[in-house]
């Protein structure tokens, strides 16, 4: 896995150039003149997404972990999440494994999925997946450069790219017009408090 550490701008390199974190800037904070139980609301950005784009992120998954290579690749993952989370130009607060990190991603294809009925809607970006698809998409970049790793990008990663770039956009959005307070239900990761 050596081959994997070679320095390049790929397809999903280029996204991640400027330093994006998985905090909320101050100027995008909440009023604190609006009260919203922080036990049931959070906040999240509304992101546009097609069905195929989720669909496409779907099948990145899938190519991922159905390589033959993925089992000899999932210490090389962890080597990379700890390398980052050591990586002072970000903020992260990414605490995970290999494992947790795929299945924090699927449990975004499954919210998204159920929030898209149409061929295009709105899904709520949380707090922190700029960092976990920065952290993924990295990992299989250098996956793909590797001479020695089997995995290659789907034709449909095109589509991820653009869903992902539409995400930061919201990030990066000056006018706060994409940042809201929701319902955790509505969120994904997120785990609101019923009430008795």
């Amino acid at each position: 896995m050596g081959a994997l550490r070679t320095k390049r701008m790929g397809l999903f390199e280029t996204l991640f150039s400027s330093s994006t974190g998985d905090t909320v800037p101050q100027a995008q904070q909440p009023s604190q003149h609006e009260i919203f139980p922080e036990d049931k609301y959070n906040v999240a950005y509304a992101v546009a997404a097609r069905r195929e784009e989720i669909r496409a992120l779907e099948h990145l998954l899938e190519a991922d972990q159905t390589s033959p290579t993925a089992l000899e690749a999932e210490p090389f993952l962890q080597d990379i999440i700890e390398e980052m989370e050591r990586d002072r130009e970000y903020s992260l607060r990414l605490r995970t494994s290999g494992e947790e990190l795929v299945d924090d991603l699927r449990e975004l294809i499954e919210h998204w999925d159920n929030q898209v009925n149409e061929q295009i809607g709105t899904i709520w970006w949380p707090i922190g997946a700029d960092t976990r698809f920065r952290l993924y998409l990295h990992y299989l970049e250098l996956r793909a450069d590797a001479e020695d790793d089997q995995f290659s990008f789907p034709e449909s990663a095109g589509q991820v790219h653009t869903l992902v770039q539409r995400g930061l956009s919201a990030i990066d959005d000056d006018d706060d017009s994409k940042l809201a307070v929701v319902h955790k239900r509505d969120i994904p990761w997120e785990e609101p408090v019923e009430d008795s």
